[in-house]
């Protein structure tokens, strides 16, 4: 498949993972983070197993696997979610979109360590550039250097490690399984451990509380987030170095202010100018030891999605 063609639907990933924060924040008006979380997992599984299956897929990964699959699940759910929506609770989707650009650099990092990548000059500077062109779009408005967001944020952090983490760890399990496959297989466990501890304090939520909005909010995160951006991201992943496919996390906040500008006719400021160029200046740098090529025989030995 044409690397152009790979790019564009990561592309397309990050636009959805750009409203994801817009989304959540507007469901945790009626929700409460536990609550919400299990709300949102279990109808992602129902729809992911539930394709799964159509595709004729087994349900259940291989004995071999299952050990990375329950590491994956937990990363995924418990410690990334778990943190994302309680950090958000505290803090606001801007500082959420910034921590999260930190994910390149720390999925960088764990892939240089325990996947044996190349180091790369020229993918440290484009990191670098792509977060200080994220800094100066999220500077207008959106951050501030408040002491009431000191928890969120730090909780923030620990969710956009354990992004990182899944996303460098997982692509071995891609490779045995399969994209989607090992997906669905993560998210199931990640789901059923996170179950215990929240499924009695969200039966017995009052759902009759809930507005519309909320329950749309939710639905997002669910069926977009979780069931198209999220298998998308694994997707990518047959083609793409993991510490590659996270520098495209960049272009999320950027997304995130023309969508703004388009349905909120909020304005392009001088600042999001400025700083949307130097992400794309970024992004290209980091790109630019990547030829735009064909990765059929970079994905030839992978399990198909």
């Amino acid at each position: 498949m044409p690397q152009i063609l790979v790019i564009l639907v990561v592309v397309f990933g990050q636009a959805i993972f750009a409203a994801t924060p817009i989304f959540a924040k507007v469901a945790l008006r009626d929700f409460d983070p536990l609550s919400l979380g299990i709300v949102r997992f279990v109808i992602s599984i129902i729809l992911l197993n539930a394709i799964l299956y159509a595709r004729k897929r087994p349900l259940l990964p291989a004995k071999s696997d299952l050990k990375l699959v329950l590491w994956l699940g937990f990363l995924a759910i418990p410690a990334n979610q778990g943190m994302f929506l309680l950090g958000l609770k505290f803090t606001s989707p801007g500082h959420s979109a910034l921590l999260y650009s930190l994910t390149p650099l720390f999925a960088y990092i764990l892939a240089i360590i325990f996947l044996k990548e190349k180091t790369r000059l020229l993918k440290f500077i484009g990191i670098a550039v792509a977060f200080t062109g994220v800094i100066i779009i999220l500077t207008d408005k959106q951050i501030k250097l408040e002491p009431d967001f000191a928890t969120g944020d730090l909780i923030i952090v620990g969710g956009v490690t354990a992004w990182a983490a899944y996303t460098v760890f997982g692509k071995t399990l891609v490779r045995r399984a399969g994209a989607f496959a090992a997906l669905t297989y993560s998210m199931t466990a990640g789901t059923l451990m996170g179950l215990p501890f929240g499924f009695w304090h969200t039966v017995t939520f009052d759902f009759s509380q809930v507005s519309t909005a909320a329950w749309i909010g939710m639905l997002f995160i669910a069926v977009a987030t979780s069931g198209v951006a999220y298998p998308i991201w694994y997707w990518a992943l047959k083609y793409m170095e993991a510490s590659r496919l996270t520098v495209f996390i960049f272009l999320q906040p950027v997304l995130a202010n023309i969508f703004s500008y388009i349905f909120l006719h909020e304005e392009l400021t001088r600042n999001f100018l400025i700083g949307g160029s130097t992400v794309l200046v970024g992004l290209i740098i980091s790109e630019w030891i990547h030829p735009l090529k064909s990765t059929t025989n970079q994905s030839s030995s992978t399990a198909t999605g």
